[in-house]
């Protein structure tokens, strides 16, 4: 299998940009696993809680409980017994403030995790939250405890070697499918199937996840034979195409290429005055005379020759609920006559270039238009940049390298505009304007809220979206997120990126269901043929 990321260490809930889930899962497991079609099945778990059961009670007070059983006779990929102290375990590592280096949820909601018995967890919560199952990857004690201890005594000088011990990476244990064997840095992991998994041996004896950066290289591989699968974000839309004509066209020729939106990318004005260097970007009017000259028509035929779908939120198509949301949301068409005239509402006309200039004739130019290195990013920026300036705004790009574009202080401390890349996962989405998702020194510039938006409005619905236990009541919260979001801009929508998986016809397995993102799920059960 191909990847292109090298992910830092093996945790799945590791914050940061280097930590690909299409790498972590193959070694990992949770109480519960996302399938393609969005849903949350049992894994580590016998069963999920049941609403209104004593598995799953919630109180006056606000408060709920869940009890999970874990199935019998679990272990870890060295043997030992995985048990429920291991999730209280892992509880209290992910909440260790001084580390602050995992996903948040859904532990921030929890207010303990009790260990009933070696199969039986009480979480008791201190708000309802829907996704009980989600996030709660439980950590081996017998390999971590005394280096955990060490850290507890210590937690200021024993961080960074907390974080930095072998267990992350080379002599990692967990509970997925695969058991790691092997980690050359830059090049390659390699696992074997774990006899102990959960949902039963894998079919397949044995996986490589090969590291290849250069589209060419991966494509060049699958049809030489030499790999049976390239993993999502390695190639794009024209190397997709490539295969196809190359026979890769489904089931009876040499494989299949799967397209489907995996996240959607949007430019994001800085919202922070300290880091903005243009003050007018905080007007809305500005961000909605920027939003009317995006041309979506051009970008799509540019990028994807006109085959990817234009949408004006950021839910993909396969969505139940698309189309309440593209009822609900106000949409920003390719419309020069709109931005000149939400330009004018500012305070701006143009001058005798045909760019928008202030009262004091200083013309309006964004800071910078940033997007990360890579082809596919850079003709988006030519087209936007070309659009943008026929439509009066002189905006000036800029294309950063790879190791400030995965920095994490670079990312929430930009200047002007940024070109970001939201994952099409509902929850990401949702959480990605909330105002906890702000980076600061104090979160080590953690957290999804790149340009430092805050709106209370938004955050009492990201409220009600987590407190809700009735789906149908949280997809109508989501919906009124997206409709908010539509009128206040804090990003606007460019395009949904078609992420590209491809594999032999040889294996027999993969999926690809409404988010690209849990294309693994069933790697137990993939089969391999000779």
């Amino acid at each position: 299998m191909v990847v292109n990321a090298e992910v830092k260490n093996l945790a799945s809930k590791a914050v940061g940009p280097v930590n690909p889930e299409r790498t972590t899962r193959v070694f990992n497991a949770g109480l519960t696993i996302i399938d393609s079609q969005g849903n949350h099945r049992p894994y580590l778990a016998e069963t999920a809680p049941q609403l209104n059961t004593d598995t799953w009670q919630t109180f006056p007070d606000g408060r709920m409980e869940t009890i999970w059983k874990l199935r019998p006779n679990l272990t870890w990929h060295d043997g030992q017994p995985l048990t429920a102290d291991d999730v209280v375990f892992a509880f209290q590592v992910y909440t260790a403030p001084a580390l602050a280096a995992f996903e948040p949820k859904p532990q921030d909601r929890i207010e303990q995790i009790i260990a009933v018995d070696p199969r039986t967890v009480r979480i008791q919560w201190r708000s309802p939250y829907l996704d009980t199952g989600s996030g709660l990857e439980p950590l081996p004690r017998h390999r971590m405890a005394e280096a955990f201890a060490a850290f507890e005594q210590d937690p200021v000088g024993q961080r960074d070697a907390f974080l930095a011990q072998r267990f992350w990476t080379t002599e990692y244990v967990g509970a997925g499918p695969f058991r790691l064997t092997n980690w050359e840095p830059a090049s390659f992991l390699e696992g074997v199937a774990f006899e102990g998994h959960a949902l039963g041996k894998p079919k397949i004896e044995r996986v490589v996840m090969r590291l290849i950066n250069d589209e060419n290289t991966a494509m060049a591989n699958i049809l030489a034979g030499d790999v049976h699968m390239i993993t999502r974000n390695v190639i794009g839309f024209q190397h997709a195409m490539i295969l196809r004509g190359e026979g890769f066209d489904g089931d009876r020729g040499k494989g299949t290429v799967a397209l489907i939106s995996t996240a959607n990318v949007t430019a994001v004005p800085q919202h922070r005055p300290d880091y903005q260097q243009t003050p007018a970007l905080h007007d809305v009017r500005v961000r909605k005379a920027i939003a009317h000259a995006i041309d979506k028509e051009a970008i799509n035929d540019g990028l994807l020759d006109g085959q990817g779908p234009i949408n004006y939120a950021a839910v993909p198509r396969e969505a139940p609920y698309f189309a309440d949301v593209d009822r609900a949301i106000t949409k920003y068409v390719y419309d020069p006559r709109r931005t000149e005239q939400y330009m004018a509402e500012a305070g701006y006309s143009k001058d005798r270039d045909g760019f928008f200039a202030g009262a004091n004739g200083e013309r309006f130019q964004p800071a910078a238009l940033w997007a990360a290195v890579g082809a596919q990013r850079e003709q988006l920026l030519a087209i936007m940049v070309n659009t943008w300036q026929r439509a009066g705004i002189d905006v000036q790009p800029s294309v950063i390298p790879n190791a400030v574009a995965q920095d994490p202080e670079a990312n929430s401390a930009y200047p002007g505009i940024v070109v970001h890349g939201i994952s099409g996962v509902e929850s990401t989405t949702a959480q990605a304007l909330a105002s906890e998702q702000i980076g600061s020194p104090a979160n080590r510039w953690q957290g999804g809220n790149r340009g430092g938006w805050s709106n209370p409005d938004y955050d009492r619905l990201w409220d009600r979206y987590n407190s809700t236990l009735d789906r149908p009541e949280q997809v109508q919260t989501f919906v009124q997120m997206l409709k908010l979001q539509s009128e206040l801009l804090p990003n606007m929508m460019i395009y949904s990126l078609l992420g590209v998986t491809t594999h032999t016809a040889a294996l027999k397995g993969p999926e690809a269901g409404l988010v690209q993102t849990t294309s693994h799920w069933n790697m137990y059960d993939w089969e391999l043929s000779s």
